[in-house]
């Protein structure tokens, strides 16, 4: 059986991270954004600033497990939604991993 390497992700440079007044906040740095600005959750806030780096969905669960008591299933559909919401913004890459 051929192993497939996990799709990694990372931020893009298309917004920029601000905390104001307590509100987490993509603010859209182009004009081709589907928002110019976008409220993240705490937990967003936390998945946005690991996404600095390349790394995989499942390392973003773990991270989601770590610091929440939630299951593993809810841990994984908050992370693929919100994976989904940054693809949707312009504000995600991703690509195979190695």
């Amino acid at each position: 059986m051929v192993s497939v390497p996990a799709m990694r992700h990372r931020r893009g440079d298309r917004h920029v991270y601000r905390n104001i007044a307590g509100e987490h906040l993509l603010i859209a740095t182009r004009g081709d954004s589907e928002a110019p600005m976008f409220a993240l959750t705490p937990s967003g806030a936390l998945l946005w600033t690991h996404l600095a780096d390349w790394t995989t969905q499942e390392q973003l669960v773990e991270l989601v497990l770590e610091q929440y008591e939630v299951t593993a299933d809810r841990a994984t559909a908050d992370v693929e939604e919100f994976l989904e919401q940054l693809r949707q913004l312009r504000a995600l890459e991703s690509e195979d991993g190695e």
